[in-house]
């Protein structure tokens, strides 16, 4: 059974002129209302109406902070489940800064300890002593290669293999672009220029494109797929591949051995592209640039033979993590609960 739960809003008011990038996963979590005793006494309210009403004897969630905090208030066993990005350990003193230029922050982890606390009292249930505690879990599962893991050296359990479709075999041998944008990629006017603009082979996957940008793509020479491609077959023709950051699309490129050129959109997607550039496998592309330069940026990573060797030596280092089949890493971890 499907249905609709309350969800965390999030709060743009930083967006403005001037605005202070978010710093760390505790400042996301002030955007999203922990800051106000009230909302969370409704949030974890719900949740703990429903988990009673439905008899729900485990919870497992992802992105999900309020059902698991309402399934511990209840003594039901919880499970976490995320890529290393969405899942911090919650053992932390706090949560720390994960891009060096982002790091100034606008909220006080200690109040918002005092705002879910005081919701927290109205269950009689026991109060919290850090922010990170919200993450209790009794089972995670981080789905994550651990260098896209940005807690990864504070994990006390092993990573799992990535939620992604991933290759059998290295990619080898092939001379495509191949390209990944899901979401406002599409408005950025240069961008979709640079692509018509490339002097390689390009092939483009874009869900939900419109047809006359499909058909545009079409006249400029681009491959244009209206579902996405078998991976094996895709990292065979491919060189390089072009995404924005998505975990599951960096993991496949990570796994096959393709370096990758990223447009991050938000900060996820550009802590990914740093590590990938911090490993020699990945450039982080200009958003405010021209479509010759973004194009020209393009086919330099594309033409950069030494980003293709670190790119396959880097997927023999992260490839044993596949050998682990990911049910059964989550059926061993719930099992107990």
């Amino acid at each position: 059974m499907v249905y609709q739960a309350p969800y965390l809003s999030y709060d743009l008011s930083r967006r403005g002129p001037g605005g202070v990038r978010t710093a760390t996963w505790g400042e996301f979590m002030g955007d999203l209302g922990f800051r106000d005793p009230d909302f969370l006494a409704r949030q974890i309210g719900w949740w703990r109406e429903t988990i009673r009403a439905r008899r729900i004897s485990l919870v497992i969630g992802d992105y999900a902070p309020c059902a698991l905090i309402a399934a511990r208030t209840l003594g039901v066993p919880c499970v976490g489940v995320s890529t290393g990005y969405g899942l911090p350990p919650s053992h932390l003193e706090s949560f720390p800064v994960l891009l060096p230029e982002s790091a100034e922050r606008i909220y006080d982890e200690m109040e918002m300890v005092g705002a879910l606390n005081s919701a927290l009292a109205r269950w009689g249930a026991a109060p919290i002593e850090r922010l990170p505690q919200v993450y209790e879990c009794d089972a995670r599962v981080v789905t994550s290669f651990p260098m896209l893991d940005p807690y990864a050296q504070d994990r006390r359990e092993p990573n799992a293999p990535p939620h992604a479709d991933l290759s059998r075999d290295l990619a080898e041998g092939g001379d495509e672009i191949f390209i990944y944008f899901s979401t406002t990629e599409r408005e950025n006017a240069e961008l979709m220029n640079a692509i018509e603009a490339l002097k390689a082979p390009v092939r483009l996957f874009m869900p939900n494109i419109d047809e006359a940008l499909a058909e545009r793509f079409v006249r400029a020479g681009v491959m244009v797929e209206r579902a996405p491609a078998p991976v094996d077959d895709l990292c065979r023709r491919t060189r390089l591949m072009v995404n924005s950051g998505q975990h599951g699309i960096v993991s496949l490129g990570l796994a096959a051995g393709l370096p990758q050129a990223l447009f991050s959109q938000h900060l996820e997607h550009l802590f990914t592209a740093r590590q990938l550039e911090k490993a020699g496998v990945g450039r982080t592309m200009p958003r405010k640039a021209s479509a010759a330069e973004i194009a020209g940026a393009i086919e330099s990573v594309y033409h950069d033979a030494t980003a293709a060797q670190a790119a396959r030596a880097l997927a023999a280092d992260v490839r044993p993590l596949l050998a682990q089949d990911l049910q059964a890493v989550i059926r061993a971890r719930v099992a107990g609960l």
